[in-house]
């Protein structure tokens, strides 16, 4: 009896913390500071070290995604490098630049919310190559997406969202120099 309560228990706690990044996703879409992504690097069973949001407009670096952002913060705020006794949680699946991060950072568990091809579908960049996700897997870090209500929430971000960041660029002859 004691197994579905569990699974229970940590499906809810799955859940909160994919909202807590996709609170964080629609935070960084209102702010403009970037795209509608976000990250959260918990510690133990319920310690939120950070919470963070792209900002790769706010800062005016393409480095800046939520979970470079998150990585960044956390190592300031417990003041190591090693994060290895942190698990993170994105609202989407992470990029190629932010698994390596992810890596480099010893953590050992990834849950996010959203597909990348969710995102790429509403227009927003982010294709991962199925060799990034293999070879990452392989070096020991679990990475998952996030199940039911959670998924389904974090998918919703890139369509509520994708009108702010709608480009209109002019045929090639009507362009301004």
């Amino acid at each position: 009896m004691e197994a579905p309560q569990a699974a229970a228990g940590q499906a809810d706690r799955e859940y909160r913390l994919i909202a807590k990044a996709v609170d964080e996703a629609y935070r960084a879409a209102e702010r403009g500071d970037g795209n509608p992504f976000g990250a959260v690097i918990v510690r133990g069973d319920e310690e939120v070290v950070v919470s963070c949001h792209n900002l790769v407009r706010k800062d005016t670096d393409p480095s800046a995604h939520a979970e470079v952002t998150a990585i960044r913060e956390a190592c300031k705020k417990l003041g190591k490098i090693d994060l290895s006794d942190c698990e993170i949680f994105a609202s989407c699946q992470p990029c190629p630049m932010c698994l390596a991060l992810i890596r480099l950072s010893k953590i050992e568990k990834v849950v996010y919310g959203a597909k990348a091809e969710v995102a790429a579908a509403a227009g927003f960049s982010a294709v991962i190559p199925d060799a990034f996700v293999e070879y990452y897997q392989k070096s020991g870090i679990e990475i998952r997406q996030a199940e039911g209500d959670a998924a389904r929430l974090a998918e919703a971000v890139f369509e509520k969202t994708k009108e702010k960041f709608r480009t209109t660029i002019p045929p090639s002859n009507e362009r301004k120099s």
